[in-house]
């Protein structure tokens, strides 16, 4: 792979790319608290204590496993297999708005993992000699961003955002895959170069998706609906039909919630 792709790749940081769930925590806790309130078993004094070590395992994930990748991949793990056993447990007993919570937590462990095995499987192709299982591990590493593109980027941090977006356009704008295809029609290093431009290009075409969604149902309605009539409005919409369809629905629900120039 290019140095450029290596760099950014080491330019990365664990805890400032994936979301943190920290104040997730304290809500749970309050809320299995006051759930347990009108119980007298033993089961919620004993859930609270198991949920705080599930938090101090958080903690140490969070601040001391940070340099050592391979020991917080483990303790992702650790924590995402305790809180499936906490919500095993104490599901008849916990609240609604704590499951949800909960399950927060545990899907931020499962994409930092995702973020650390993208992470590895990259890196490792940077070292490799063989050009046939270089391609393949930067590929499953791709691959792995990808998913995260796909179904988990609201869990990216804006500096994530801005990383994973610079990855794929490096990767897109390789000279070595058009020479690749030129040269060496039909054989599995081409096939692997390609298969790594398209991946790339699918992570940055869910980025500028969700960028542009951001764009459209926040900024662009709220500067319409401060700025322009309602028949303009009406006319703004129209010439929006362009866009997917899921989009303009969003859009209008946002148009149906508001009141006309408030």
């Amino acid at each position: 792979m290019t140095l450029a792709t290596k760099q950014i790749i080491d330019q990365s940081n664990d805890t400032e790319e994936i979301k943190g769930v920290g104040e997730q925590f304290a809500a749970i806790q309050q809320s299995l608290e006051k759930a347990f309130q009108s119980q007298d078993a033993l089961a919620p004094e004993e859930a609270l204590t198991d949920w705080l070590s599930i938090y101090n395992l958080y903690l140490y994930i969070e601040i001391e496993s940070e340099t050592n990748r391979v020991q917080r991949f483990k303790s992702l793990e650790e924590l995402e297999l305790r809180v499936e056993a906490f919500k095993t447990k104490y599901k008849d007993l916990a609240p609604k708005e704590a499951v949800d919570g909960i399950e927060k937590v545990q899907l931020w462990a499962k994409i930092s993992r995702k973020m650390i095995s993208s992470k590895v499987y990259t890196l490792a192709a940077s070292v490799e000699d063989n050009e046939v299982k270089q391609l393949g591990l930067f590929y499953t590493g791709l691959i792995d961003l990808l998913e995260i593109a796909e179904n988990y980027l609201s869990f990216f941090t804006q500096r994530g955002r801005e990383l994973v977006k610079a990855l794929a356009q490096t990767v897109i704008s390789y000279q070595t895959f058009e020479d690749y295809a030129k040269k060496r029609p039909a054989d599995e290093i081409t096939s692997g170069a390609i298969s790594i431009r398209n991946a790339a290009k699918a992570i940055l075409w869910e980025i500028e998706r969700s960028d542009r969604k951001i764009f459209s149902y926040k900024s662009l309605y709220e500067e319409a609906n401060h700025a322009l009539k309602t028949d303009e409005k009406e006319e703004l919409l129209k010439t929006l039909r362009c866009w997917r369809e899921e989009d303009i629905n969003e859009l209008e629900k946002l148009s149906e919630n508001k009141q006309p120039n408030s």
